[in-house]
């Protein structure tokens, strides 16, 4: 089981309704993927402490971005990135708000060690800016150890 953070969810820049769909999106990755799931990271605005909470406007509002970080075994998990949506509507239907704003990726390790390898700029700001929700900020990705 990945550890969670709930006082990083508390001081995460986001509305209680927010921290609710963020909560419940937390546990239904934690039951549909258990141990294939390494972290979830918020990052972007609400990561910085940017987002103007009383903007709740089509083109005002910010977005509630978020990283999953998976093992290389569930890396099919999320193909299509249909699951990561499901999940995401499914929470925030359930709380009242408008899944729209809500954004998943997810990656699995190998793809995140690949993105670091060549510092994707995308990737450096995820790392620069993101509050660790459940898991580790995986600095050092696990690897696959060789068996002789």
């Amino acid at each position: 089981m990945v550890a969670r953070f709930p006082q990083a969810l508390e001081s995460a820049q986001l509305t209680e309704v927010e921290r609710r769909v963020v909560d419940r999106l937390l546990a239904a990755l934690e039951e549909e993927l258990d141990d294939r799931l390494l972290a979830v990271w918020l990052y972007g605005s609400r990561a910085r402490g940017e987002a103007d909470l009383t903007q709740t406007g089509p083109d005002t509002r910010s977005d509630v971005d978020l990283m999953v970080v998976v093992d290389a075994a569930a890396a099919s998990w999320d193909e299509g990135h249909a699951n990561s949506v499901r999940l995401a509507n499914d929470a925030a239907d359930a709380e009242g708000d408008d899944p729209v704003w809500y954004s998943v990726l997810v990656y699995d390790v190998d793809r995140l060690r690949d993105r670091r390898a060549i510092r994707s700029f995308f990737i450096q700001e995820v790392d620069r800016d993101k509050v660790v929700l459940m898991g580790s900020p995986l600095e050092e990705p696990p690897h696959e150890e060789v068996t002789k």
